[in-house]
């Protein structure tokens, strides 16, 4: 590792693998450092899916956490590494690049970042969104309210979606200087210009350009470390709500045909559902978000490691006017209730239960027909933990989407909570997502700009060709003199 670079990266996942990616092909004569506070690759392992413990394990600090940090959601890869891997191509949703470039450019940065993919092992095959079933499926929902997201989706899977990534870190690895299991604490700011960045350690290390994609699970820290500097916000929202499971078989028309049904609706208490993240014959799944415990799930291509249930999130939207302007820590908030009364870990409760007021217990899960891939999921009472307005929104949801999908409203469905992403209040930026101090690009989930695979790995081809143009453009200026 060098004391000066040309660009830094701070945060390895999709929006900082492809920003180094996209530098490494175009820029080949910049230096560039990609720093993670996890692991590499090959050594990101959780102990819970590798069966050797039942909860994260308590740090120095007394809350849960591996060491240097979670590695479902940090290290190479970002969250996503651990995901069900479905990339959807699509401007339709997936985060609010929208906002900064035109549905035309956007498009084709999401078909570059799939052909990467593609060149890297993932597999051809993609869902069609316009068949004659899809149709149907799609006037069933109107007649209840429920809109209907379309995309092509290709679905790589847990197991290929890693597989991905180690062919690109093994690609970038000659070219790319990586720093694993290090936190950034703060950047270098002289004169408005961004000078480099600084380590937990205290040591410092220079650069031209600094590119922060940290995720969702550095969305706070970048806001911190924002502010500090100066840089304003925009308001953000949070999303709150759970994770349902349900057995396959009542999935199976919108597995086939969709893969991911992905549906919004708004509820009568005025809130916005949409669903997300769905897995078909998937696992759900724990995440550490610094000691807070929230739900997840990951599905893998090979049948052979799947399960009989399928699950997805239903999440709805928490944006706030004055004066209160701190969303995730709602969430935050939500989220350690949940821990509290789970002992650590996450509730789970039959749908059944949720309807008649009362807590699952145990014997009642035992009882359901659909049985918990997260075994270690505590049944209780989210009643006690999420607040009326999102309750109210995820059981309209639910009874809507039974007409979609008979039997999804069932009393033996699961809800486990919370799930939630947080994301940064968003940050101003320009059109090429440099902020207000020259220089710092900021991108990704976790400045609120992207959500998704698919806009966050194209937020870093964007910040990587805005350097790239700024490179040249001081190349021209020098040979001009």
């Amino acid at each position: 590792m060098k004391s000066k670079y040309d660009v830094i990266i701070v945060g390895a996942g999709p929006t900082g693998i492809f920003a180094s990616y996209e530098l490494m092909k175009k820029c080949p004569n910049l230096s560039v450092l990609l720093v993670d506070k996890g692991h590499n690759i090959y050594d990101r392992n959780c102990p819970i899916l590798n069966k050797l413990v039942d909860k994260c394990p308590l740090n120095k600090d007394g809350y849960a956490a591996c060491k240097p940090s979670c590695s479902m959601t940090s290290g190479f890869g970002g969250c996503g590494a651990y995901s069900d891997g479905k990339f959807n191509i699509t401007t339709e949703f997936g985060g609010w690049m929208g906002d900064y470039v035109s549905s035309e450019e956007l498009l084709d940065l999401i078909r570059y970042v799939d052909e990467i993919n593609l060149k890297h092992g993932a597999p051809l095959e993609v869902t069609n969104p316009y068949t004659k079933e899809v149709r149907d499926i799609e006037r069933r929902g109107i007649s209840v309210g429920l809109k209907l997201l379309r995309s092509e989706v290709r679905h790589l899977g847990t197991e290929v979606n890693l597989q991905v990534l180690k062919n690109i870190y093994e690609e970038m690895k000659p070219h790319i200087d990586y720093l694993f299991k290090t936190s950034v604490s703060d950047i270098i700011v002289e004169d408005n210009t961004i000078k480099g960045i600084v380590l937990r350690s205290g040591e410092k290390i220079y650069s031209d350009y600094v590119v922060l994609g940290v995720g969702r699970p550095g969305s706070a820290w970048l806001m911190d470390v924002l502010q500090k500097h100066n840089i304003k916000f925009k308001n953000n929202r949070v999303d709150v709500g759970v994770r349902v499971e349900t057995n396959d078989i009542i999935m199976d028309e919108i597995n086939e045909y969709l893969y991911e049904g992905k549906f919004i609706y708004n509820t009568s208490v005025g809130t916005t559902v949409r669903t997300f993240c769905s897995n078909p014959s998937g696992h759900v799944v724990v995440e550490n978000h610094h000691g807070i415990m929230v739900c997840n799930g990951h599905a893998y291509s090979d049948q052979k490691l799947g399960s009989n249930n399928t699950n997805f999130a239903l999440l709805v939207s928490q944006e706030f006017d004055e004066p209160f302007n701190d969303p995730n820590s709602f969430a935050e908030e939500i989220s350690r209730l949940a821990n509290k009364l789970s002992n650590g870990g996450v509730i789970v409760q039959k749908y059944g239960d949720i309807k008649k007021g009362r807590r699952s217990t145990q014997k009642r899960i035992e009882e359901g027909f659909v049985k918990p891939t997260l075994k270690e999921a505590c049944p209780g009472d989210l009643g006690l933990v999420l607040p009326y307005n999102v309750m109210k929104s995820l059981i309209e949801m639910v009874e809507a989407l039974n007409y979609v999908t008979p039997g999804i409203a069932s009393d033996h469905t699961l809800f486990y909570g919370v799930e939630a992403k947080f994301y940064s209040d968003r940050p101003v930026v320009d059109n090429k997502f440099e902020t207000t101090i020259k220089n710092l690009y900021v991108g990704g989930d976790g400045a609120g700009i992207t959500r998704g695979l698919a806009q966050a790995g194209a937020n870093g081809v964007k910040i990587a060709r805005s350097i790239k143009e700024k490179v040249d453009n001081e190349e021209v200026k020098h040979d001009k003199h």
